[in-house]
């Protein structure tokens, strides 16, 4: 099985989500099977996953795998169907606050009633007729527990409060409400609350405890390992955000193939790849890279900086995380004169390594010579240093007067639309990966513009070619290129060919090569990992002498 670590799939995805998609898209059309490890609990998780193109079997979510829920049912519950272990005599509705609320009637011995708030039954926001979560209260008036539901219609997590209004044991619950995973919280000894602890009841009824989530989690990975793999044929983990199981593929108890996979730079500084601080995403797999088998980079220049400054035994691979499905190439071309005159667009975070503010100033500067100009921005914002990233753009879009000519859009799925309208897309990020896109927009005609950092943009970008590189925060560079394409209308359109030609370097049969390159070395060096394991003794440990 090939396994791809991530946290989440969540509705508003990063690079790296949509990177796991169209790779889960590729082996999926090569009938080469695959399953996207979460480790992250989520209520929506399944709604989540169907929602981003993947079926229940294809995911397995730490949680859901331990909770035994991998495939449920779906039902629907209504509010009546909730114990409070007493009974309700009276339902209220809330609609302001999407809930129901849920009361006690008691009567006094003078003839007068008494209404006793038993729990508060909330919904989800996006689906009023699912359960979310019910807040429990005791005869004083106490929050107590919240109980919370998976969109599919059941119990899955509960939290105990203490009598101090904090979440003091967070269990998740099976199907038949048996807890078999809990986690702990308590003052330290600098009286900081904090989780202290887990505790597991695994199928088999063996009882685990953990310190971390990373000790839990390597016990998980260690548990689909063995499910997974054969005498014949091991597993392949690709570590897609290293701190889910950096630690934990280094000392698996099976053999597996483990991968580390760079999404971004492995540089603190992307300009200085040979000397700079190293990225902390990637600083405690790279100082242990030969514990692993191979390293994935997006671009060949990343991959030969890899091997130049580590010189690492691991084998490195080139291979793209993004690929253009064949039946693309086959769409009609869309000309310049065709898309909205003198658009420019960008996709990304509203963060400060993004630079956006660069991009607005450039259109600012173009706008003298390119009156019509606009400038839409797709992404979700950046919430950190009280949202600077956007008010960055606020204050350039104001110092420029392009209150007409720029607008902030949130986060969209609607990008090839988007990117068929365009005739420029812009990348001003301080580094990259790759930038997933970037190759989408060239792929749909759209002429390239980007700073010249690494890594993805000045390769995805072929200087003079499908676009042009300027020199790094040279915003007036920028604004100089901008100009000279609208300018010069054949440029552009010659651009935009090149920009379709160029695409086919990512096309699904080269990518798919790259892949097979890996799967091939996997398997090759399966026998001889094989060879050295020796499996732990099973029989003759469990009550009467039976197997464990």
């Amino acid at each position: 099985m090939n396994f791809f670590i991530n946290s989440n799939m969540q509705k508003n995805k990063s690079g790296i989500e949509h990177a796991e998609l169209k790779r889960a898209a590729l082996f999926r059309d090569h009938h080469e099977s695959f399953k996207i490890v979460l480790r992250d609990w989520s209520q929506t998780l399944h709604k989540d996953i169907k929602d981003s193109g993947l079926s229940d079997a294809e995911v397995i979510n730490m949680f859901d795998y331990f909770q035994g829920t991998e495939k449920v049912t779906e039902k629907n519950i209504q509010a009546k169907d909730i114990d409070f272990g007493v009974a309700v005599d009276l339902y209220e509705n809330d609609p302001k606050n999407n809930r129901v609320l849920a009361w006690q009637v008691i009567k006094k011995i003078n003839g007068e009633s008494q209404r006793r708030l038993l729990g508060r039954i909330n919904y989800f926001s996006f689906a009023k007729d699912r359960i979310s979560s019910t807040e429990m209260f005791d005869a004083f008036g106490n929050l107590y527990a919240v109980n919370y539901y998976d969109i599919r219609g059941f119990l899955s997590l509960t939290q105990w409060y203490t009598p101090d209004n904090k979440i003091g044991t967070e269990s998740w619950q099976t199907l038949d409400r048996r807890s078999v995973l809990e986690s702990f919280n308590k003052f330290d000894a600098k009286g900081e609350f904090k989780k202290s602890g887990w505790r597991l009841v695994d199928k088999n009824g063996s009882i685990y405890t953990f310190q971390t989530i990373e000790e839990l989690t390597k016990h998980f990975l260690d548990s689909i390992n063995f499910d997974y793999s054969s005498q014949e044929r091991g597993n392949v983990f690709i570590l897609d955000r290293t701190h889910l199981g950096d630690w934990a593929l280094r000392d698996l108890k099976k053999p597996a193939y483990t991968v580390i996979h760079l999404h971004n730079s492995q540089a603190g500084n992307a300009e200085d790849e040979m000397h700079s601080i190293l990225n902390n995403h990637y600083e405690y797999s790279l100082w242990n890279t030969n514990d692993y088998d191979a390293i994935i980079s997006a671009t060949s220049k990343q991959t030969a900086d890899v091997a130049k400054r580590f010189k690492p035994q691991a084998r490195l691979f080139t291979i793209p995380v993004g690929v253009i499905p064949s039946k693309h190439f086959q769409e009609q071309r869309i000309p310049m004169s065709d898309r909205f005159s003198h658009k420019i667009v960008a996709l990304a975070r509203i963060a400060p390594e993004k630079r956006l503010n660069d991009l607005v100033k450039a259109v600012g500067i173009a706008k003298k010579e390119i009156p019509d100009i606009s400038l839409d921005l797709y992404g979700y914002r950046d919430s950190s240093d009280n949202f600077k990233a956007y008010q960055d753009i606020k204050k350039a879009v104001e110092d420029y007067r392009l209150a007409d000519e720029v607008k902030v859009h949130g986060y969209t799925t609607n990008v090839s639309v988007i990117e068929k309208k365009a005739q420029i897309f812009a990348v001003t990020s301080i580094m990259e990966g790759f930038n997933l896109s970037m190759m989408e927009a060239l792929s749909e005609g759209d002429v390239g513009l980007t700073y010249d950092v690494n890594y993805g943009p000045n390769e995805l970008v072929v200087d003079g070619e499908n676009g042009y590189i300027v020199p790094n925060g040279d915003y007036h560079a920028l604004a100089e290129k901008i100009i000279f394409l609208f300018k010069h209308p054949d440029e552009l359109q010659k651009k935009s060919e090149r920009a379709y030609e160029l695409s086919k370097r990512y096309s699904e049969t080269k990518v798919w090569q790259d892949w097979r390159e890996l799967l091939d070395d996997a398997q090759d060096k399966w026998p001889e990992k094989i060879s050295h394991y020796k499996s732990p003794l099973l029989f003759g440990l469990a009550e009467n002498g039976g197997k464990l």
